[in-house]
């Protein structure tokens, strides 16, 4: 028995409903395949098996990409971390609620650093190693360095600088004979040092014309001895043991002596 047309509209043959939804499915199986194919280029599945060791592994999956976000769960717009590959090399950022960077670890051209950054987005802390030798810096405003302590060299012998605005204050180090510490003035120089070596120690101080002015040492005929100097850097007063005593010795500009104690006539 046939079904009468609705009044005013043709009928339409079941079966061209059935064919316009399987060429539908097909398009969108179509389209699914391609996009898994994009997908395939990133993400591969591995199915359980034995690891190199003949041990069983469960199934994992690998991602291979350049960036990787890692975001929030709630919100989920929120990220908090970043790994990115680059030709320089790879990189690590932590972000704090702001999503500015708060931890960076770095590899550029094979050589390893991590940061530490304030509210500023500036950095406040540095590890790094550079061509070998391996540094800590802690930072001040606008960047400049506070404090940095460093090994150098390949007798691996060890720095700490401590600064005011990036400027050297004091300098503590190792060195081939010894020891070294020193108070250093805007310009770079060091005012005051002390000096640590296997035969003796000595305290030197500069003048602003970087001339020796005082200095205090234990290389003495028979122990110590202090040596303050002229304006020219030679020796005006010097104040040492002698073995059978003391003695004080004074000198003109020129170097000649000009008084001593005790008196060269005393036997």
């Amino acid at each position: 028995m046939n079904v009468p047309a609705t009044a005013g509209s043709p009928a339409t043959p079941p079966f061209m409903n059935t064919e316009t939804e399987i060429e539908t499915l097909k398009k969108e199986v179509a389209r699914l395949r391609r996009e898994m194919d994009e997908y395939r280029q990133f993400i591969h599945y591995h199915p359980p098996g034995k690891d190199d060791d003949d041990r069983d592994c469960p199934a994992y999956l690998t991602i291979r990409c350049s960036i990787l976000t890692v975001v929030n769960p709630s919100p989920p717009s929120q990220t908090q971390i970043f790994i990115i590959g680059s030709r320089l090399g790879p990189s690590f950022m932590m972000v704090g609620q702001d999503e500015k960077t708060r931890i960076l670890m770095q590899l550029e051209k094979d050589q390893p650093e991590i940061s530490l950054l304030g509210d500023d987005h500036q950095h406040k802390a540095c590890l790094r190693v550079d061509n070998g030798e391996p540094s800590f810096e802690l930072y001040a405003k606008e960047n400049k360095i506070g404090v940095q302590l460093k090994v150098v060299g390949k007798e691996g012998r060890g720095q700490v600088g401590v600064c005011e605005a990036g400027k050297a204050r004091a300098v503590m180090k190792a060195t081939d004979t010894g020891a070294a510490i020193s108070a250093v003035h805007d310009d770079g120089h060091a005012r005051i040092t002390m000096v640590s070596q296997l035969e003796n120690g000595h305290l030197m101080a500069v003048t602003p014309d970087m001339k020796v002015g005082v200095k205090i040492a234990a290389d003495g005929l028979d122990g110590g001895v202090i040596t303050v100097n002229n304006r020219n850097g030679k020796p005006g007063v010097i104040l040492s043991n002698i073995g059978i005593g003391g003695a004080v010795v004074v000198q003109d500009p020129h170097g000649n002596i000009i008084g001593q104690l005790p008196s060269a006539e005393t036997e």
